[in-house]
């Protein structure tokens, strides 16, 4: 075999390794047009403002795929309000915890977009909770199964916040780990961040007769 033969050979192995191990967000092609559908038809319900302007940045695909997402199902007001520097970041994080957790890649593909990559849980203001609590939490579940990880987060927000009744507006889980208190509401919303930022799926549910709200895992 001569050189220029060996060399060729060699590059075509790399470029084919490297596109075999690229991260894929969509299992599914059509989950992919269904998705791509819905976001222009949100760009076209908010033509002026420049308020996609964040896709214009040097992201990858997995990276522009689930901000894609993030933005064809989130409400009007989450695009305005928020800059999309701050949805970027939240896509990043959430994929760091998805690659460094063990049960990342055991969530289905479904689960993970709908209950672990979106940023709001109720009407509370938005924060960088995700990247504080990913830091503060990652290395206390990294090495655990789902089910202890789920435990270990729910002490951590135990030792955070403790509850209050309030009949204000959903405070974000900053502004509950800053207080230290919360109502079932916030409670609920601040674990649900804690778990999402961590990769584990959660949502919350509201529970009869009462209507309290609580907080479960959708995943394991």
């Amino acid at each position: 075999m001569n050189k220029s033969k060996f060399i060729y050979g060699l590059l075509s192995l790399l470029m084919f390794t490297g596109c075999k191990q690229e991260a894929q967000f969509y299992a599914s092609k059509s989950d992919r047009t269904t998705v791509e559908k819905h976001f222009e038809e949100k760009k076209s319900q908010l033509p002026h403002g420049n308020l996609f302007q964040v896709f214009e940045q040097n992201m990858d695909a997995w990276e522009k795929d689930a901000l894609m997402f993030l933005y064809a199902y989130m409400p009007i007001g989450d695009v305005t309000d928020y800059k999309g520097d701050f949805y970027l970041e939240n896509v990043r994080y959430t994929r760091q915890a998805k690659e460094l957790m063990p049960w990342g890649k055991t969530i289905p593909d479904d689960i993970f977009r709908h209950f672990v990559l979106p940023v709001r849980v109720n009407n509370e203001n938005l924060d960088e909770s995700r990247k504080v609590f990913f830091s503060e939490l990652k290395d206390r579940v990294k090495d655990l199964s789902l089910y202890d990880a789920v435990l270990e987060v729910n002490h951590w927000c135990h030792e955070k916040v403790t509850y209050t009744p309030s009949d204000s507006r959903t405070s974000s889980p900053l502004a509950s780990v800053r207080s230290a208190y919360g109502r079932c509401g916030e409670e609920s919303t601040f674990t649900v961040a804690a778990l999402r930022s961590v990769g584990i799926p959660a949502r919350q549910v509201y529970t009869p007769p009462a209507g309290h709200i609580r907080t479960i895992t959708m995943h394991g």
